[in-house]
């Protein structure tokens, strides 16, 4: 039974349309990253990226300059349902807002109204001796102030009453802060402690596998529930439900069979470029002896219990309304979750979709280690669970019950 529900969705020409989705993600996303090694970094450069620090004076400091350029640009970003939005303050709230900032840079409003050499940071062209035009980085043009001493606890507070403000939606709420503003410049001592944590045998694979695991989340969030919820509607299609439902084969058997078909197949593409990423590692950086059993495993736990809860959550809505609605459901739920999360540095409990993108910050993802595994054990067990439901639902329309389960009638 199960090689023949395999064969159904092998016929099916929506499996096809994801195993070609997924194949030209990776190509486009992540195979780029494989034509060439890490580079070293080289000492004098004058750039070596940035790195993620907690330390609470610079979150502090940076979070308190961008709301002085904001005050001074008259408008402020923020992302209402993730879409970017200039907010304009009424003249009330503009001077709230210039207490806060009185009270974090000794600033008076009078003082902030009349600084009118703002600039803000950027490339500006300006003209050579040849006449030719040439980009140049300036800083921003700030006026001068000195932060007062405001504890931590109290600049949290006046960051979560700018954000009110603003709407909501802005840099600086609490959960925000330390992922807008947490980043500092890396010198080169730091860039090389980096590669050599990255580039050697135990991590080199675990590094690429991240960031293949960034890439490839993203579209098992939305992508395998137009199969699932086609291929679980197919049996109303075809008229078949009377056949189904009266086979002495149980209930949790039927169900099983075809979740698990449906698993296997849409993760066959993902094995396929998970092995060929592991031989172009072994290409890149033949000196190593690649822990490749790592990097495999780490995907497998990444990505499984996403693409199993997606299916199940799939077959579950179609089964109770439509498949149409469970395309809707998905996506709703995609959106929600890769507006809601940042690059790096910032994986959470609930969000289906979690990011890494960056070959780098080990240190990172061994922070968020713990909260990687609960995450992807609570899905995993969440997946089951659906399955649990299907099984239920798909036993009470044996018995002849309606679709509806709430204040079902037996049709006998």
């Amino acid at each position: 039974m199960f090689l023949m529900e395999c064969r159904k969705i092998w016929r099916s020409f929506l499996f096809w349309i994801f195993a070609a989705a997924v194949l030209g993600a990776y190509l486009t996303q992540f195979a780029p990253e494989l034509t060439e090694r890490m580079a070293k970094p080289v000492e004098g450069n004058g750039s070596y990226g940035s790195i993620v620090t907690k330390d609470p004076d610079v979150i502090r400091q940076k979070a308190v300059q961008n709301l002085v350029e904001e005050y001074l640009k008259g408008y402020y970003a923020a992302y209402p349902l993730l879409i970017y939005k200039e907010v304009f303050l009424k003249e009330d709230d503009s001077v709230r807002m210039a207490a806060i900032l009185e009270e974090l840079t000794g600033m008076t409003k009078e003082e902030l109204d009349s600084f009118t050499d703002y600039e803000p940071a950027g490339f500006y062209m300006k003209e050579d001796g040849d006449g030719r035009q040439t980009g140049e980085y300036h800083e921003a043009v700030m006026p001068d102030y000195t932060p007062q001493e405001v504890s931590y606890e109290r600049f949290l507070e006046l960051m979560e009453q700018a954000d009110a403000l603003i709407g909501g939606g802005s840099s600086y709420a609490e959960k925000k802060l330390a992922l807008e503003f947490s980043t500092v410049p890396m010198d080169y001592a730091a860039a090389v402690e980096e590669y050599h944590a990255v580039v050697n045998r135990e991590n080199i694979v675990e590094a690429y596998i991240r960031l293949y695991c960034d890439y490839m989340g993203i579209f098992l969030a939305i992508l395998p529930v137009f199969t699932a919820a086609a291929f679980f509607d197919m049996d109303r299609r075809n008229n078949m439900g009377a056949l189904i439902y009266s086979r002495k084969i149980s209930s949790v058997k039927i169900v099983g069979m075809r979740y698990g078909a449906l698993v296997f197949c849409m993760a066959l593409p993902l094995l396929l470029t998970l092995l060929y990423t592991v031989l172009r590692l072994k290409g890149l950086y033949p000196e190593f002896d690649i822990v490749w059993q790592k990097g495999i495993c780490l995907a497998v736990f990444w990505l499984l219990p996403e693409l199993m809860t997606v299916i199940a959550l799939g077959m579950v809505v179609t089964e109770l309304v439509s498949p149409l609605l469970a395309v809707l459901v998905q996506g709703v739920w995609w959106y929600l979750s890769l507006g809601g999360n940042e690059l790096k540095g910032a994986m959470t409990k609930w969000s289906l979709i979690l990011r890494h993108n960056t070959l780098t910050g080990l240190h990172l993802f061994r922070e968020e280690y713990p909260i990687f595994l609960w995450n992807r054990s609570f899905y995993l067990i969440a997946a089951l669970a659906l399955v649990a439901v299907e099984v239920f639902l798909f036993e009470r329309k044996r018995k002849g019950m309606q679709k509806c389960v709430f204040g079902a009638k037996s049709l006998k």
